[in-house]
């Protein structure tokens, strides 16, 4: 049978350097430690020594395993130079100068945050306080990113950090990566970052998805008159399914007598005709049969998927000008709005169904940055969010460690 000291993988203490182990009765487990004695290079004029001059004992906590938590108490032994007569204290591999906590609990304690977790399960596992996680979150320093992807991807999320309720996060959207996370959703600060970067390094973007933000639009236009701006896909399409979703709610409250029927079968409204079953194609004929706007608004949103099987720029544009006239002559006040909105932002919707870009990517980090929040049950200092968010996109590591 194997002996595996697994002491040794886990928290990287030596076999030989146990001078005691001792288990107390809550389940905690206490080690003393002390090396032996060995060559040692004076610091102050590197002389070699090998001359003891005591040793002081420094309590280390190496963290929880098992939910038993570890500690020890380390004899450091100090030597003294017998040619200058400095006194040093010696190498080890278990903790830092001045510290309690150990090299490999400050190793996990880094890991934990890069993951999703709050400060208070972090800091039960490296059996710290809750001040000390925040603290060494504190000293992550992450710079701001020297260039821009060639594919922009650019979103707002709620953060409520720093007294702001909106922050922007930018993203790669070719490599999958968030590029950098920015305080708050303000056209001026927006202006003032992209001014950072070199003209070089702003005529790198070729490419910018976004929603059908104005505020979006302008700083990109502003910053980036080269670039390409593309209309997420998912936004333009949403935009047609919540007109329905309106209509049928005004036919719900009108056609009393069938409210019921049109409350709890509005996901077939917006299903895949060819993937609804018989029961459901039943109760979709039904509904269309009862209301002649439903109807419409219906044939409308079936009318603007088939733009997906549409190719080229010509195509497109003809196809998305007969449809808004379609959308004109159906005299719909839930569609009053697609004039404007589809005028004002022709060019970037025909580039989102000819473009092979969406800001799918962007959206999934959106939604771990809304479980990392309500995980940690709010994070407001923007830093510490930032620096979680990076780490937890896995883009950086904890080598950015501020010395």
């Amino acid at each position: 049978m194997s002996n595996i000291n697994y002491t040794e993988i886990v928290f990287k203490i030596k076999e030989e350097h146990i001078k005691s182990t001792k288990i107390n009765e809550d389940g905690s487990i206490h080690f003393t430690l002390e090396m032996p004695v060995t060559e040692q290079v004076c610091p102050h004029c590197e002389a070699s020594t090998r001359k003891s001059k005591g040793k002081r004992p420094r309590d280390v906590k190496f963290g929880a395993t098992q939910h038993h938590v570890v500690t020890a108490t380390y004899l450091q032994r100090r030597y003294k130079c017998q040619k200058c007569n400095h006194t040093f204290i010696e190498e080890n591999p278990y903790v830092c100068r001045y510290l309690r906590l150990s090299k490999t609990n400050m190793e996990y304690l880094f890991r934990q945050l890069s993951e999703k977790g709050s400060f208070t399960e972090m800091a039960k596992r490296s059996d710290v306080s809750v001040s000390t996680v925040i603290r060494y979150c504190s000293k992550l320093a992450i710079p701001k990113p020297k260039q821009l992807p060639t594919v922009l991807g650019i979103d707002e999320y709620k953060g409520n950090a720093e007294g702001q309720m909106y922050q922007v996060i930018i993203t790669d959207l070719t490599n999958h990566s968030i590029v950098d996370i920015l305080p708050k959703r303000d056209t001026r600060a927006l202006i003032q970052y992209f001014k950072t970067f070199s003209k070089e390094a702003r005529e790198q973007v070729k490419y910018i998805v976004m929603d059908m933000s104005p505020l979006f639009k302008l700083v990109m236009q502003t910053m980036f008159p080269h670039a390409h701006i593309v209309a997420d896909r998912y936004h333009v399409c949403r935009l047609v399914d919540w007109a329905l979703e309106r209509v049928r709610k005004r036919e719900q409250k009108r056609l009393v007598a069938h409210s019921r029927m049109l409350k709890y079968n509005r996901r077939i409204l917006m299903k895949n005709p060819a993937k609804l079953t018989e029961s459901e194609r039943i109760k979709l004929l039904e509904i269309l049969r009862i209301s002649d706007d439903l109807r419409r608004t219906y044939g409308l949103r079936l009318a603007f998927r088939r733009i997906f099987k549409t190719y080229s720029i010509p195509n497109i544009e003809r196809y998305l000008q007969l449809w808004l006239n379609a959308v004109e002559s159906c005299h719909l006040p839930e569609f009053s709005n697609f004039k404007t909105s589809f005028v004002s932002w022709f060019p970037q919707i025909v580039n989102a169904f000819v473009l092979p870009y969406s800001n799918g990517f962007t959206e999934g980090c959106n939604n771990n940055i809304k479980v990392l929040k309500r995980i940690s049950y709010g994070l407001r200092n923007f830093d510490r969010f930032r620096a979680r968010i990076l780490l937890l996109s896995q883009k950086n590591s904890t080598s950015y460690l501020d010395s």
